[in-house]
């Protein structure tokens, strides 16, 4: 009886060791066995072409790299000038000299003041020693005023999203290469004209950005007083000015009132006909009566 207990214990033992690698060995071998999917539809598959976009902060810290600062730098000033063309001329030939251009160049005249407004857009690392040659000899502003604008992480994230867009284009190319099927072609030449009109216009933003940090803006304005020391020449000119404008002002009101005086006209010629003519028939009464 012993010896049958013993042995009924060793089979159950042995049983419970062999169960559980029967059960990883099945495990191990679904694992194993589990085939990927053969056919898969084409939203996943742009999914998977689409790159992954790294992290800023940690492909910069693993090249070692430190991103140079991007600035938009902008300015006006505003002064005063007994010698308007003289001080034209000195802005100018400080354009030719620091390579700059000139986007606006006008002149406006008020009753006190002639002033003018030049708009210039100069390399940036010239931008100083534009601005202490174009200003030669000015020492009392009435504005001035500096920006220097951070956009290094606008000009990051432009050129990033440009970066992203093209690749997911070349990706659309190499799909349409494969592509089977009429409608395939279709859809992959629809969604390459859409990403080929985002690129073309964060092109155009990410070039405007280039051309604002590459080129400083400044709005010079300079103004030079009128002469009114003599009262009568002013008020002269002052009355010659509003008889003008009267003149003006009677010309619109006349060409707006043309029909009612057309009307007056009429009215006045047809009651001048009916005098002459009744006056007649009265003349020729009276001289029908015998005398």
């Amino acid at each position: 009886m012993k010896r049958l207990f013993s042995i009924s214990i060793m089979l159950l033992t042995l049983a419970g060791c062999s169960g559980p690698k029967e059960e990883d060995n099945s495990v191990a071998y679904m694992v194993e066995a589990s085939p990927p999917p053969q056919d898969q539809n084409k939203t996943v598959e742009l999914v998977d072409a689409m790159p992954v976009e790294e992290d800023r902060e940690t492909s910069g810290a693993a090249s070692g790299t430190v991103m140079e600062k991007k600035f938009i730098k902008t300015g006006r000033i505003e002064f005063e000038t007994d010698d308007a063309d003289a001080t034209h001329k000195t802005i100018m030939e400080s354009v030719r000299a620091n390579k700059a251009y000139v986007s606006r160049d006008e002149e406006n005249r008020s009753g006190k003041a002639v002033s003018y407004t030049i708009v210039v857009h100069v390399p940036a690392a010239s931008f100083e020693t534009f601005l202490a040659s174009a200003t030669k000899g000015v020492t009392d502003f009435r504005e001035k005023s500096i920006s220097n604008e951070d956009v290094t992480a606008q000009y990051v994230d432009t050129e990033s999203r440009l970066k992203t867009k093209k690749d997911i284009e070349n990706r659309y190319r190499a799909l349409l290469v494969k592509a089977n099927t009429v409608k395939e072609i279709l859809e992959i030449e629809r969604e390459l004209g859409e990403i080929r009109t985002d690129i073309e216009a964060t092109e155009a933003q990410f070039r405007q950005l280039k051309g604002d940090i590459k080129y400083s803006t400044l709005h010079i304005v300079f103004y030079k007083p009128i002469d009114t020391s003599n009262p009568f020449l002013t008020e002269l000119a002052d009355a010659f000015r509003q008889g003008v404008g009267n003149i003006r002002a009677f010309a619109v009101v006349l060409v707006a009132v043309w029909p009612f005086a057309l009307l007056a006209i009429g009215v006045i010629a047809g009651f001048n006909w009916w005098r002459k003519r009744r006056k007649a028939l009265l003349e020729k009464e009276a001289a029908e009566l015998p005398s």
